[in-house]
């Protein structure tokens, strides 16, 4: 049963080794200033304090990083993109995912007759993190729910006909694969499953100031925003609206034109 920072411990089981890391470095860190008290080397003291509250500040903000994007009580990106794309609860949408679950599970329950289609593309092959690979081990199993049905697809063949769906959700998956031509790939075979006007929602974690202070250099690996609409217009979608969630997460809707819209793109008019 999920519990307030349930996600938080998904996560921080995901990614063990760095808080491991983190963790030890505090106990090192204090075993040294011990001990350069007891031999009298005062010298050593402020530098051990600051490399501690260093340390210490990194721990706090990783875990606060998690809660924002993981628990239930958070940012909850999910759920904002579900509203920027005006999804009905008899609706059918299309839920991109990496074997996270509990997000699609999460915003199934808004529905009544409508269905959300999981789409988990994960292949080690283009998702290499171990991170990811553990935190799929902790994911709930998927519940007998008639508004859900689960599907294994790939970035390059999402198992859609053309033009079958009018909204795919994209929470922070795209990320996760480091190649951008992986990244462009699984937008263009969106692009191909949507219907005309068809909306792509997506969330990202991008390289703002908010995240420079929570990640510290992490946030070297977050693309800037711009990165991201460059991406999509690329992938032939037009920006209809973005919202942005306490400069973690970038929400952004993104259409798929109509034949003559996308006739006028190409004409530039």
């Amino acid at each position: 049963m999920d519990t307030r920072f349930s996600g938080t411990i998904r996560a921080v089981y995901a990614r063990w080794p760095a808080f491991a890391f983190i963790y030890g470095g505090i106990v090192l860190t204090l075993i040294v200033i011990g001990f350069s008290v007891d031999q009298g080397w005062i010298g050593l003291v402020p530098l051990s304090l600051a490399a501690l509250i260093l340390l210490a500040y990194f721990l706090s903000a990783s875990l606060w990083r998690m809660h924002l994007y993981y628990d239930r009580d958070g940012l909850n990106p999910h759920h904002v993109l579900f509203e920027m794309g005006q999804i009905q609860e008899t609706d059918l949408f299309v839920y991109v995912d990496l074997g996270g679950r509990y997000r699609a599970i999460d915003v199934a329950r808004r529905l009544t007759t409508g269905k959300v289609i999981v789409t988990d593309v994960y292949n080690p092959q283009w998702t290499t993190s171990q991170t990811l690979v553990r935190y799929r081990s902790r994911m709930p199993a998927p519940p007998p729910d008639p508004r859900l049905s689960w599907r294994n697809g790939r970035l390059d063949m999402l198992p859609l006909p053309d033009k079958s769906v009018p909204a795919v959700i994209l929470c922070q998956v795209a990320s996760e694969f480091w190649q951008e031509g992986d990244r462009r790939q699984l937008l263009t075979e969106i692009y191909r499953i949507l219907s005309e006007n068809g909306r792509l929602l997506l969330a990202e974690p991008t390289r703002t100031r908010a995240n420079w202070l929570l990640m510290g250099p992490g946030a070297l690996t977050l693309l800037p925003t711009q990165k991201w609409y460059d991406l999509l217009h690329s992938a032939g979608f037009r920006i209809r609206s973005e919202k942005n969630l306490q400069g973690v997460i970038h929400c952004i809707r993104a259409d798929k034109p109509t034949y003559s819209e996308a006739q006028q793109l190409m004409l530039d008019f």
